[in-house]
């Protein structure tokens, strides 16, 4: 089974401009057929307590919500890097479909449950009464237009076309941005057409830039604490050293 860092690429965009370059580049490939785009809105909440005990621990507790329906998520963060976002990969985290309006305190038992079916050793944290204590820490609102893609040899993909505005409420710090995401829904027989569609567009486009990090990481790194004023000293302090030693 082709692993999710293969059957997909996500990029940053240089502006405001980039996307529509990208899909003029997108419209002179002629082997490729684009559908006409639908939107999409939706908004992912994370948790954790005070003392952040579900991310030292590596895991991540998430809410997607999208419209009605939600889903309630429990994700292990393993080494592998493609591990952490793939949805595949089943054995490292555990979903629920719920009612967009149900409280966390209604699915206790399926958190609970869930966080002991994920390890086969002693938990290094005491799950008892754990999620009570859990709080919104960051917020991430998705604005998205979706493309179909059709192209020969069978291949079927998607383009996401997101923009992202963060909420961290640990650092109480906002921020925004736009990412483009191309994702293969056809069989894994078919990566070789999908390898040559991104090249070619990677190619022709030079203002995206790839990357393997998830949202989550994308938030908390866009949104993480302002350096103190004793911070700054200190990189200044450091950048004078590294001029001396240049110079000499």
């Amino acid at each position: 089974m082709l692993d999710v860092l293969q059957t997909q690429r996500r990029y940053y965009v240089f502006d405001k401009n980039t996307f529509k370059h990208f899909l003029k580049v997108c419209d002179s490939l002629t082997t490729y057929n684009l559908e006409k785009p639908v939107s999409k809105k939706s908004i992912d909440i994370f948790y954790d307590n005070a003392k952040n005990i579900l991310e030292e621990n590596g895991l991540l507790l998430r809410k997607r919500v999208y419209g009605s329906k939600s889903k309630i998520k429990l994700k292990r963060r393993v080494d592998s890097k493609q591990y952490f976002y793939s949805d595949a990969l089943r054995k490292h985290e555990r979903e629920k479909e719920v009612p967009t309006r149900d409280p966390l305190s209604k699915h206790f038992f399926f958190l609970n449950n869930a966080l002991n079916s994920m390890f086969t050793n002693a938990l290094q944290i005491d799950p008892d009464k754990l999620f009570e204590q859990m709080h919104v820490t960051l917020t991430i609102d998705i604005k998205e237009k979706c493309y179909k893609v059709f192209g020969g040899g069978g291949l079927k993909a998607e383009i996401h076309n997101q923009q992202l505005s963060f909420k961290n409420f640990r650092t109480k710090r906002k921020n925004k941005c736009e990412l483009i995401q191309i994702r293969m829904l056809s069989p894994d027989n078919t990566l070789p057409y999908f390898e040559d569609f991104w090249k070619r567009l990677e190619k022709h486009c030079k203002e995206i830039f790839y990357t393997t990090d998830s949202r989550y990481e994308i938030a908390e790194r866009l949104t993480k604490p302002l350096p103190t004023k004793e911070e700054l000293k200190q990189m200044r302090i450091q950048k004078l050293k590294e001029q001396e030693m240049a110079e000499k």
